[in-house]
């Protein structure tokens, strides 16, 4: 009688095993822009859920689709490293399998987005809270104001880092992209604005996210220095716009 085949396990313990898949996971955040992407689209999207009244099983569609952009990019990412191990010049049909893999994480995605419209724009309609209608109803030269100072602020603060770490003033470079933090001011604007209008806060944020792309794609400024920006635009733009309305206006 033949010996059935096993398979020699790097692993001898499931502890040992939960590890070994920990650190595949956290190499994989380490290696792929993509997956950074999506942890911060995520986070978001997750933070975006205590402002709503979402049931039982909405979360956990939410999460479902969540996990399985996270469960494609990772496969994705496999495979690209098998592919290049297997041929590391350029190949056809190389090329046509990881265009594949890469398709996989695209029809995740779109998914995930089409879920996440659909879920969130009925609860955004009905469930705003108070303080996002008393922020819409501000005169809208209000947003000149906040515009004129988060530019302001934005550039201080690029010049001030330059200055501290001895480089000369340049367009490129520096603690944040002033493009961005401007690009997702404007969306943060137009979300408060025009709360019940999400086709235009939805096309206002792929217009702050090109905006976004194309610094990067230029190579004027990193990954983290323009998320850095989007994330400088939208929380002061949000803060200014609740210190205004406290005011009682301007």
């Amino acid at each position: 009688m033949s010996k059935r085949f096993r398979r020699n396990k790097l692993s001898s313990s499931i502890l040992e095993s939960f590890s070994n898949a920990v650190n595949g996971i956290f190499e994989a955040f380490y290696q792929e822009r993509n997956m950074r992407i999506h942890l911060i689209l995520a986070f978001f999207v997750i933070f975006s859920c205590l402002f709503v009244s979402l049931s039982v099983l909405e979360l956990i569609i939410i999460f479902i689709v969540i996990a399985l952009v996270f469960i494609t990019e990772l496969f994705n990412t496999t495979i690209e490293i098998l592919a290049d191990k297997i041929e590391s010049n350029k190949d056809e049909q190389i090329k046509l399998i990881k265009d594949i893999s890469a398709g996989s994480v695209l029809v995740s995605s779109v998914l995930a987005v089409i879920v996440g419209i659909i879920i969130f724009s009925k609860k955004i309609f009905s469930d705003t809270p108070v303080l996002i209608q008393k922020l819409s109803s501000l005169p809208e030269y209000v947003y000149i104001i906040v515009f004129i100072i988060v530019l302001i602020l934005s550039m201080g603060i690029k010049i001030w880092y330059m200055r501290f770490k001895g480089k000369k003033a340049n367009v490129q470079g520096g603690v944040i992209s002033v493009h961005s933090a401007l690009a997702f001011s404007t969306f943060t604007f137009i979300v408060i604005h025009n709360w019940q209008d999400y086709v235009s806060w939805f096309m206002a944020f792929v217009l702050a996210v090109l905006v976004a792309q194309s610094r990067l794609e230029a190579k004027i400024h990193s990954l983290s220095e323009i998320v850095n920006g989007a994330i400088f635009g939208v929380v002061v733009t949000y803060l200014l716009i609740q210190f205004i309305n406290f005011l009682g206006g301007v």
